[in-house]
């Protein structure tokens, strides 16, 4: 066999061995789209003017929902009545919440509970003595769905706050949500993530403003939405020219803090004249980017120091604002990981900036966005075909053999062959 063709017998081999793999998932849009001074709103400003690079200048993964039936089945957007939302954007699909007085009631409130020592953080919460329609927690509650086979899947879980943040409409608040999609949706939601600096609290999402919040007793009750679908985690690499890229969603990072701390207008002026490792294409961070790089599994900062080690134990400053309040802006807190605003204009201590850039495909094929067409793309364009991972890149023409701009294994054996050199 020539090596060539090995390479191609090799991906296939390696599609099961490698299926729980993480790749590129696209983060996205926050869903502002207006732009905002010191004092108000303004109109968007143009390259070069004051203000400019802000949330509302950029569209990055426009959000992307699809209403869902009880077997999974699609539905229009006009549709009245649904069961699940797909994420079109991350791929993963969400409980619709109900009025109906079922377990699906988006108005029932749950206790945070997690038996299981691997996950709970060190602290299995308040776990009631419920099952079914009468679950009274977390645990209880996905038990039921799955155990109903809800939605024809029996995965539903518990989400990461990493997870939820994902389906905040950051232009909105009470609710921060899109809900010609999100029906019936309360203020305060449970995540499957224990905070670090203390096992008796859950991280939760508050969706009247969308902030996370870090101190919320696993003893009482919070609302709940299931999802189901691949995870990812964070998958650095240290260019060793100053930057990091994040395979998982395939942002470029300047590795250092930014000197000295800046208002937000200094801020996104900082990011749009940088100029490093050779690209010239950085921008200040929408705050669900900032907030991708938090690793909550650290404390005090909560951020993978190998990969960014002179992280400021403060705040570091997004482009997006807080529409409630003109003239603050939304910054990440280095040390929990939690997601603050404050004052554009800034107070003495404020903030830090660390730039991002989105790292460019390497052409039809390049599925993980590193630039280049390898095995790795053979196998996840595989793990596509067998339902293992969502598809959310375009394909070359020569490749999309059917037109229907999917991965199918047509598509697949295209970047086999991309892969080994055989096109």
């Amino acid at each position: 066999m020539g090596k060539k063709m090995w390479i191609v017998a090799c991906a296939l081999s390696l599609v099961l061995a490698l299926c729980s793999s993480s790749h590129a998932w696209p983060i996205p849009d926050t869903g502002q789209t207006k732009c905002y001074n010191n004092t108000g709103e303004i109109p968007c400003p143009q390259p070069g003017e004051p203000f400019y690079g802000q949330d509302g200048n950029y569209t990055i993964n426009p959000p992307s929902y699809t209403k869902l039936d009880a077997n999974g089945n699609a539905l229009p957007d006009s549709a009245t009545s649904w069961v699940m939302v797909r994420d079109n954007v991350t791929g993963l699909i969400w409980e619709n919440k109900t009025s109906d007085g079922s377990i699906h009631d988006g108005s029932k409130s749950f206790t945070w509970c997690d038996r299981n020592p691997a996950t709970n953080g060190g602290n299995q919460g308040t776990c009631g003595t419920g099952a079914g329609e009468a679950a009274t927690d977390t645990e209880a509650f996905i038990k039921a769905l799955n155990s109903a086979n809800f939605g024809g899947f029996s995965d539903w879980r518990l989400p990461t706050v990493k997870e939820l943040r994902t389906i905040v409409d950051y232009g909105r608040y009470k609710p921060s949500i899109n809900t010609d999609y999100f029906l019936n949706t309360f203020p305060r939601y449970w995540s499957s993530t224990t905070y670090v600096g203390d096992t008796r609290i859950a991280w939760t999402l508050d969706f009247d403003y969308g902030n996370d919040l870090f101190f919320y007793s696993k003893l009482g009750p919070n609302f709940v939405r299931a999802v189901r679908g691949r995870q990812t985690e964070d998958q650095f690499v240290d260019n060793g020219d100053g930057t990091v890229t994040d395979r998982s969603t395939g942002l470029m990072w300047q590795q250092a803090t930014a000197p000295g701390k800046y208002t937000w207008e200094q801020a996104l002026s900082y990011c749009e004249n940088l100029t490093l490792a050779g690209h010239s294409d950085w921008r200040l961070p929408l705050i669900n980017e900032l907030e991708s790089i938090v690793d909550l599994t650290r404390y005090n900062p909560a951020i993978n120091t190998t990969y960014f080690p002179n992280t400021v134990v403060f705040f570091y400053w997004s482009s997006t604002t807080y529409p409630k309040y003109t003239g603050d802006a939304r910054s990440v807190g280095s040390k929990e990981g939690y997601v603050g605003i404050d004052p554009m204009l800034g107070y003495e201590e404020c903030c830090y900036v660390r730039a991002v850039r989105a790292r460019k495909s390497g052409g039809a094929g390049d599925l993980d966005i590193d630039g280049q067409i390898d095995l790795r793309d053979a196998v996840l364009s595989l793990q596509i075909v067998v339902g293992l991972s969502p598809s959310t890149v375009d394909i070359d023409v020569k490749a999309d053999v059917d037109g229907d701009k999917t991965i199918e294994l047509e598509e697949a054996i295209y970047i086999l062959q991309k892969a080994a050199g055989l096109r």
